[in-house]
């Protein structure tokens, strides 16, 4: 493929992730969607609610950035940015960089759907950011990738550093919890379930997207020849 049908693929990309994020952080700024009081007793110490209006913006916002869906788009949108502005050039930083955001993105999309989509009541303006975020954006990465690349900077060692990225947040949330008693995720929350229960389902994560980098890096190898 041409590098001018190539760096128009990565921009069309790069646009599609920071046009998921971007309407995200409009929404959680203006209040555009503003939270339901629950009709059950809730059971799970997940992120509260700050105060309506744009009162509560920055709280929103801050919350916003605990969720991993957000951290995959916004690595997405950089590193696509980069590759839009500098497809040609080399850097061992920007190729573990866009190969996390590969597989963070991938696993956006898997691990939505089989944990949080049987459970999600999307409404309102988070219809069009939950498409974005959660299926458009993983998607176009994916197929992006497999068409444009560019080939040959999926090393085999990045499938163990592209979970540089992932453990951090991992390790941010578990902190985080610790301090605030909330998490983003039922699945993350501690208090409930316990260390032992959440760290073996996150290891469990683990293992099934260092299968998801392994056939990433099989296709790269493939793809180059």
């Amino acid at each position: 493929m041409n590098i001018a049908t190539a760096k128009r693929l990565f921009g069309i990309n790069a646009f599609i992730a920071w046009l998921g994020y971007g309407l995200s952080q409009l929404i959680n700024i203006f209040d555009l969607v503003p939270a339901k009081p629950p009709t059950e007793p809730v059971l799970l110490n997940l992120f509260t609610q700050p105060e309506a209006g744009l009162a509560g913006a920055i709280g929103r916002v801050f919350n916003s950035h605990g969720y991993f869906t957000t951290w995959s788009n916004l690595l997405v949108a950089i590193t696509l940015t980069v590759l839009y502005q500098h497809p040609t050039v080399r850097s061992a930083t920007r190729e573990w960089l866009r190969n996390s955001a590969l597989l963070m993105i991938t696993m956006t999309f898997v691990l939505y759907n089989l944990l949080l989509a049987p459970y999600a009541k999307v409404e309102s303006f988070h219809i069009i950011t939950n498409l974005l975020t959660h299926y458009i954006t993983p998607l176009v990465t994916i197929a992006v990738w497999f068409v444009a690349g560019p080939r040959g900077r999926f090393d085999f060692s990045h499938t163990f550093t592209v979970f540089i990225v992932p453990i951090a947040y991992l390790a941010y949330t578990l902190i985080h919890g610790a301090i605030a008693s909330v998490y983003p995720y039922g699945f993350f929350d501690v208090i409930t379930y316990g260390y032992a229960s959440v760290l073996t389902l996150m290891g469990g994560v683990i293992v099934g997207g260092y299968v998801v980098a392994l056939i990433f890096y099989g296709v790269e190898r493939l793809r180059s020849r």
